[in-house]
């Protein structure tokens, strides 16, 4: 019979060990190191390129001021919205795009033209031709929103169906597979790592975009209110709500896509180097 210790920490009627408190440690060191890092190199040019760019302490005091005076809420609630909408809609549009592209020779030759094309566009210039064509109004923004980040998503989405084993899919021939089936136990599990990296790129893409959608065409929104700031010559402002979007989205992939995808994939071995 053994003894536990009384002082020891817990976890669900578990002695907490060293190994575990050392791996919590490990994994917030970084981030710790990163953010201090990021302080110390800030500070100093505060000094330099005095006053356009302001000091940690007075960004902190205007991200503070955002929320709780509660200006921000409404325009990080339209930001969300919109990265929300145009990242459902490149996901599912650029998975199927990308997927037929990757299994059939005809639409290869015929989209990869398009897709190559919106691939070399800045994101500028699209959200300008959409401006131009549909006017300055919320459908022109989702457009150009879609249509600047499902490049992308169809790119990585057909380099994985491309990549898929064609031994398995000879394979599948030998047996008879139906095509539903081969769907569901070969091709799906090959590609799963390329539709989730596709999802994960389209989210923070997307928001990058948003931004720039709402500083040319609204004042609503965080880029709106960037731009806002910035004609105010008000640079702790523009730093403060450009860092609570940033983390906000940093937050979500995080929270969201990294734990799914871990918890998704947790069949798959670890590489040990």
């Amino acid at each position: 019979m053994s003894v536990e210790d009384p002082a020891s920490p817990v976890v669900d009627g578990a002695p907490l060990d060293s190994s575990h408190r050392e791996g919590l440690a490990r994994r917030a060191l970084p981030p710790v190191l990163a953010i201090v890092a990021a302080i110390l190199i800030w500070w100093p040019m505060t000094v330099v390129f005095h006053p356009f760019l302001p000091t940690p302490w007075r960004v902190l005091t205007s991200f503070i001021d955002a929320f709780v005076s509660g200006d921000i809420y409404p325009h990080l609630a339209i930001s969300l919205r919109r990265v929300a909408i145009a990242w459902i809609l490149s996901t599912i549009l650029g998975t199927v795009i990308g997927f037929w592209m990757g299994r059939s020779r005809f639409m290869e030759a015929f989209l990869s033209p398009w897709v190559m094309t919106g691939l070399a566009l800045p994101g500028p210039v699209i959200i300008l031709f959409s401006i131009l064509l549909l006017g300055v109004q919320e459908t022109s923004r989702l457009v150009a929103l879609v249509v600047a980040v499902t490049p992308f998503v169809v790119n990585i989405v057909y380099e994985g169906v491309r990549a898929v084993d064609p031994g398995l899919e000879d394979m599948t021939k030998v047996y008879r597979w139906e095509r539903p089936q081969q769907v569901r136990d070969l091709l799906l599990p090959q590609i799963s790592g390329s539709l989730f990296a596709a999802a994960a790129f389209a989210f923070a893409f997307g928001w990058k975009i948003v931004l720039i959608v709402e500083a040319l065409t609204t004042s609503e929104g965080i880029g709106g209110q960037l731009s806002f700031f910035f004609r105010l010559l008000r640079p702790d402002k523009v730093v403060a709500w450009t860092l609570t979007f940033t983390v906000i989205m940093v937050l979500v992939d995080q929270l969201v896509f990294k734990r799914s995808t871990k918890r998704i994939f947790a069949w798959r071995p670890e590489a040990q180097i």
